[in-house]
């Protein structure tokens, strides 16, 4: 019964110790120096020394993750750790899957690493199959980003696959599909929706965009 008590208070004053690291530490992310990295430990080392209680500190340090971006958005400091964190946070908690979709915008946008954006994605996938948001995402870096619609309409189609996924996953589909000239296939999708979309407003979009992209069609044809 001890033993139990004490645990969770050793596991607090251990990321206790982390997180007054990452104070002296952030003073020089926000002189972009790199080598601060070498002072955060690894999610393995964390989970060893969590005593069980991994979750735990996942989540306390999501928070410190957060008051770091806050302090990026308020000009205070860089993003040198954020990859760093996010990478931790997701090894202690692989189910924790809105750590991999949050990192994964902001390390594509705000640090300029899609790939390294994707990879945490694809990540996040591999743990959490069921989760039709991570694929989704993927899609969305894809068509917003990289303006790599074949690659986008993949991942929007794989999203749309899983169960419980949103119509969302299947009008991107169709939007990827005629922003990369795929005429045919975007009617198809959008035929898809208008005939069984259980709401009234999909059902006259996807309409709308059929006789749009026929139009479009034939003009391109002629």
């Amino acid at each position: 019964m001890v033993k139990n008590i004490y645990h969770p208070l050793i596991v607090v004053l251990t990321v206790a110790v982390l997180f007054q690291a990452g104070h002296y530490i952030e003073p020089i992310a926000s002189k972009h120096y790199k080598l601060e990295v070498l002072y955060l430990p690894s999610g393995k080392f964390l989970e060893q020394a969590s005593l069980g209680y991994k979750n735990l500190v996942a989540d306390i340090l999501w928070f410190k993750t957060i008051q770091y971006y806050g302090g990026y958005r308020l000009g205070e400091n860089d993003l040198a750790l954020f990859q760093h964190l996010i990478d931790v946070i997701t090894e202690l908690d692989p189910k924790f899957s809105f750590a991999y979709l949050f990192g994964a915008l902001i390390i594509a946008e705000d640090l300029g690493a899609f790939n390294d954006g994707i990879e945490v994605l694809k990540r996040g996938m591999y743990n959490n199959p069921d989760d039709w948001w991570l694929p989704f995402e993927i899609g969305f870096l894809n068509y917003v980003y990289a303006r790599n619609y074949k690659e986008a309409v993949r991942y929007f189609n794989l999203a749309s696959k899983i169960p419980g996924a949103g119509e969302i996953t299947r009008r991107f589909a169709a939007f990827a599909a005629a922003r990369g000239g795929y005429i045919e296939k975007s009617i198809a999708m959008w035929q898809e929706l208008a005939e069984t979309s259980n709401n009234k407003y999909i059902r006259e979009l996807a309409r709308h965009y059929i006789e749009k992209l026929k139009k479009k069609g034939t003009i391109i044809g002629k």
